[in-house]
């Protein structure tokens, strides 16, 4: 049992982040008293977290931590995001995260002047690290698990790919400003760009919530429809191997809304198929809505594969499931006691009962 205020305080960024424990309290212990350990990202530095979590949401390879990864370490002004290496296993010899991360992120235009990947992204390698900025803006977010000139290989192949479908890369020839085709996307109201931005970018900076449901064997993500108000309904679907049950999506969902750590939500609609028999449905659902002017809908589709569905997924990755194995963050009791108690408005740490 975590006995102190800082380790305390650690346990929980631990679980919202994915941080490794000695990462968790270093940042702890060099926070101000009263400071959030998750902060609101300004405007411009949530619409790129919108945009690269929009782009990530639906993986394109098989990654053993949800999204491929590994933590998060959200600061105000950035955000650093730690990616797996490399694939446990890869079915084609040309797959790889960074060949895999170029395609999804990096900006290109089709011959109707439509913009798929992250508008205006423009990654750069700065004292050996991956960084994806905005041109006129500060915003940044940091690739970290990326070897440099894997990247710059990456992107190379990723440009001559483009070129062949004939499609323009819009960093090619526009590395410090907006490419025209890109320069719609700058407006307000276009899509990845409404006022529900607070919503995928506060996902990506709590990514680790998903591993306490138990082992993640795949997470996905998408855009529903829109809403009438101009929010965004987003869905999300992890799918995890033995997890708790009601107490691990209700649980999950307590801490997507915790005050001081978690996202401005309120439960507005729930389905849950846990206390049916097993082989009537493995999925259960739940809504939430953003508080006062928080525009947007987050949809969670927790979906658990026990008996021989889970079988034959370990038997087809059997190093991935192996891997994922490893990656269920427990919960500790005293969590469950301050969830029931409805948080803390407070960034400080949860008291005991």
């Amino acid at each position: 049992m975590k006995t102190t205020a800082v380790e305390r305080r650690t346990e929980v960024l631990r679980l919202y982040t994915g941080m490794s424990w000695q990462s968790a309290r270093r940042r702890v212990e060099a926070a101000t008293a009263g400071s959030l350990l998750i902060p609101q990202p300004d405007a411009d530095q949530m619409l790129l977290e919108a945009r690269v979590m929009a782009a990530l949401a639906w993986r394109r390879i098989t990654t053993v931590h949800p999204w491929g990864i590994e933590y998060v370490a959200p600061c105000s002004d950035r955000l650093l995001i730690r990616f797996e290496a490399d694939l446990v296993e890869r079915r084609d010899p040309e797959e790889s995260q960074a060949l895999d991360l170029a395609e999804a992120l990096l900006p290109r235009a089709d011959e109707h002047g439509d913009v798929k990947g992250v508008p205006g992204a423009r990654t750069h390698v700065e004292d050996g690290q991956v960084v994806l900025r905005l041109p006129d803006t500060s915003a940044s977010v940091t690739l970290l698990g990326l070897d440099p000139d894997e990247w710059l290989r990456a992107v190379d192949i990723q440009d001559r790919r483009l070129g062949a479908y004939g499609m323009t890369p819009c960093h090619r020839n526009q590395p410090a400003q907006w490419h025209p085709a890109e320069r719609p996307y700058r407006r307000p109201g276009r899509r990845g760009t409404a006022a529900s931005a607070w919503l995928p970018s506060g996902l990506l900076r709590r990514v680790g919530l998903i591993r306490t449901l138990g082992a993640p064997l795949a997470v996905t993500g998408w855009l529903g429809r829109h809403k009438p108000d101009g929010g965004e309904r987003w869905i999300i679907d992890p799918m995890f191997a033995e997890g708790s049950g009601a107490t691990g999506h209700r649980r999950l969902m307590a801490l997507l809304a915790a005050p001081g750590w978690g996202l401005p939500l309120a439960p507005v609609d729930e389905h849950c198929s846990c206390h049916l028999p097993p082989g009537y449905s493995a999925q259960c659902t739940t809504v939430a809505a953003g508080l006062g002017e928080r525009r947007g809908v987050l949809e969670v589709r927790a979906i658990q594969r026990s008996g021989e569905r889970l079988r034959r997924i370990q038997e087809d990755r059997p190093a991935t499931f192996a891997a994922q194995q490893q990656l269920a963050l427990p919960v500790p009791a005293w969590v469950d006691r301050w969830l029931e108690r409805g948080g803390s408005h407070a960034p400080e740490a949860p008291v005991l009962a």
